[in-house]
């Protein structure tokens, strides 16, 4: 019989992204805090809730409690036999490499991950590390290898219906193509982003706008409007407390030193 505790823990796992989408993180790291202290039993929703608050923590940028949660996750999980929990704790681990810069262990927890979520036969569970895979590949310079997985990645999640990691993934691409020096397939595929994130109201999502058209407006030429565009889209995260993703990171400071 589930008790009232592990139910409210399951309610946050089926709600939290659509709370983070609203930019309500703290709120949701607090909720997490203590429906996980409530329901302390070992089970599947107890390594989901670990890697969703650890994703959280991310998205603040507090590194410490990412690692702390998805060790715990991947512990947990393999105390349970759980492959498709041990692939969620290593994509989540992956993250603690990425934002620590060790691309080489991003992409190489994202294929352990992606091996063990493809013998689950779960396509769903497969996203996350073939995100993680593309993006280590990316910041390792490996631009061609780069989109050949994002491309993967956005036909998998249209398969899916996940309309949000499509634009993610758009996103992404548009800056694969511009380092490959295509400006008019960054601008098709930013372009689609912003058709698919159009009033969601995500603060994430808004900045990237910003940040994506400082891009394109940089490689026309018109580097005014790209430092205008950047100072917007940071200060939005600034106001919402969201720390940059490292491979957005990247391209901000990379863009910023070329103004």
């Amino acid at each position: 019989m589930t008790t009232e505790p592990e139910a409210a823990l399951q309610h946050l796992v089926e709600t939290w992204r659509a709370r983070m989408a609203e930019g309500r993180i703290e709120e949701t790291r607090r909720l997490f805090a203590d429906a996980l202290a409530a329901a302390p039993a070992p089970s599947h929703t107890r390594i989901q809730a670990l890697y969703a608050d650890g994703l959280l923590a991310f998205r603040q940028g507090d590194q410490a409690a990412t690692r702390a949660r998805n060790e715990e996750a991947l512990a947990l999980a393999r105390q349970l036999g759980d492959d498709v929990g041990v692939s969620l704790a290593l994509v989540g681990l992956s993250r603690v490499a990425f934002r620590d810069g060790d691309y080489e262990r991003v992409c190489a927890l994202a294929s352990e991950a992606r091996e063990l979520a493809r013998a689950a036969g779960e396509l769903r569970d497969q996203t996350g590390p073939l995100h993680l895979l593309a993006a280590g590949t990316r910041l390792s310079g490996d631009y061609n290898r780069a989109r050949e997985l994002y491309l993967e990645s956005i036909e998998l999640n249209r398969g899916l219906g996940n309309e949000h990691m499509v634009a993610n993934e758009l996103h992404n691409l548009g800056h694969v193509e511009l380092h490959r020096g295509d400006l008019e397939a960054a601008e098709r595929n930013f372009a689609a982003c912003t058709e698919l994130r159009a009033g969601t109201g995500n603060p994430y999502d808004l900045a990237m706008e910003r940040i994506n058209a400082a891009a394109l407006a940089f490689a026309r030429g018109d580097h005014d409007r790209a430092s205008r565009l950047l100072d917007e889209g940071e200060g939005t995260l600034a106001e919402a407390g969201i720390a940059l993703d490292p491979d957005d990171r990247f391209e901000v400071d990379l863009l910023r030193s070329r103004l």
